[in-house]
């Protein structure tokens, strides 16, 4: 009788191989986002804005060489799977944990995981990008005035303060501090809803000449293009008057 016995069947591709080198490309995402986690001192967004080298790399290798490796190997082994199935479906122990529909399970939670990790680190690159002309804005209007009155102020990962004018044009739009004659008429600012006092940092908009704290418009600005009164135009009201 034992010589009767039947060998198994070898499978017609090394599912086995596939399934255990899936496995270690998650234990490398893992791995990826302890390592920079670690780096960044346990920020929970380290991500968004690495300052250490180590976690810039680990973040950039998990969508640069771990990331596509994974579409790739799940691809690879959906084509296994189908091809094994076709040649040689008898291979599968029937006592085993590889079974076609452990295979077929995996494959659709690598191929589902890394589709969610693409979507995810697009919307962190984009961040980014918002953080850095955030800045950018912050650092053409920023001053100790405008710290005084607004605090230290950080860049959001929206484009919140890029909807209004460029940093560069802020250098055209008129400054002056606030005169003893305007100050005594009582004038308030309306958008800290405070008064315009005697040596106040100011600006009177183009078009409508109506003043303002320079650090409250400037943030206001940066938000927006049109006077915060009248809803004048500022960028429509310079080109008037450039012609």
């Amino acid at each position: 009788m034992r010589g009767l016995q039947q060998h198994p069947i070898e499978c017609h591709k090394p599912l086995d191989f596939w399934f255990c080198m899936a496995g270690l490309q998650v234990i490398g995402f893992v791995l990826a986002f302890i390592v920079g986690r670690c780096a960044e001192n346990g920020a929970s967004c380290w991500f968004v804005d690495p300052h250490s080298w180590v976690a810039k790399a680990s973040f950039t290798c998990t969508w640069t060489v771990l990331l596509p490796l994974l579409l790739g190997w799940t691809a690879l082994g959906m084509s296994w799977l189908m091809d094994t199935l076709e040649h040689t479906p008898d291979c599968f122990p029937v006592d085993g944990f590889l079974t076609p529909t452990t295979c077929a399970l995996s494959q659709v939670f690598c191929g589902v995981g890394a589709a969610v990790y693409a979507v995810f680190v697009a919307n962190v690159l984009d961040a980014k990008t918002c953080r850095r002309a955030n800045a950018a804005a912050i650092r053409s209007v920023e001053d100790s005035d405008l710290v005084h009155r607004w605090g230290q102020l950080k860049p959001a990962a929206s484009m919140e303060l890029c909807g209004g004018l460029l940093p560069q044009e802020f250098a055209d739009l008129p400054r002056h501090t606030i005169p003893r004659e305007r100050a005594d008429s009582g004038s308030e600012c309306v958008i800290c809803l405070t008064s315009l006092m005697e040596g106040d940092h100011a600006r009177s908009l183009p078009g409508c000449s109506h003043v303002f704290h320079r650090a409250c418009i400037d943030l206001w600005l940066l938000r927006q293009t049109s006077c915060p009164l009248c809803k004048t135009d500022v960028r429509c009201c310079k080109a008037g008057c450039a012609s």
